[in-house]
């Protein structure tokens, strides 16, 4: 009886095998992209960083009045009725203020987004990569623990000619 179970697995590995080697996948074919420098570069993307300055700007100014009346209410002291209704309304105001920045940014990303996802994905497809990077996030998080040098191609350059002359006239930041 085990003799007949061990012959019949072994049957049907056998009969498996030629189908497994048949399925090689593809070889990888790997390409880096800033991202950071592709949005620099996209008109877009240069109205989001022009956002985020514009931002920061506001929410530091927010932040360095509401500073004074956190710091003596996380301290314990006993603040006055105004002071408290200070306190909460600039923490409401800080929050709402980053929301809206929040919500402005990323409209004004959308675009550039989806053109350079477009565009990537056109680039990889021509050049016939199967994957493509974040070189940025790759470098920050320890993402890709190894490359060698020169060995994986980046198509930055590629990409930020090709926002370009998608968008004639516009001035053109990046890398």
């Amino acid at each position: 009886m085990v003799k007949n179970v061990l012959l019949t697995s072994l049957l049907a590995l056998s009969t498996l095998l030629p189908l497994a080697s048949a399925q090689t996948p593809a070889p990888l074919n790997i390409a880096f992209v800033s991202s950071r420098a592709v949005l620099d570069a996209h008109p877009a993307g240069q109205e989001a960083s022009r956002l985020t300055e514009q931002a920061r700007t506001e929410l530091q100014g927010i932040a360095t009045d509401l500073q004074p009346l956190q710091a003596r209410a996380d301290a314990g002291e006993t603040l006055s009725a105004e002071e408290q209704n200070n306190l909460e309304l600039s923490t409401r105001t800080l929050q709402e203020t980053q929301q809206r920045y929040r919500g402005e940014i990323d409209a004004a990303l959308q675009p550039a987004t989806e053109e350079i996802n477009a565009i990537v994905q056109g680039i990889a497809e021509e050049s016939g990569y199967t994957l493509v990077l974040d070189y940025d996030v790759a470098q920050t998080s320890g993402l890709v623990v190894y490359a060698a040098d020169g060995s994986v191609p980046n198509i930055t350059k590629e990409v930020i000619a090709a926002i370009k002359a998608a968008n004639p006239g516009a001035s053109g930041g990046g890398n």
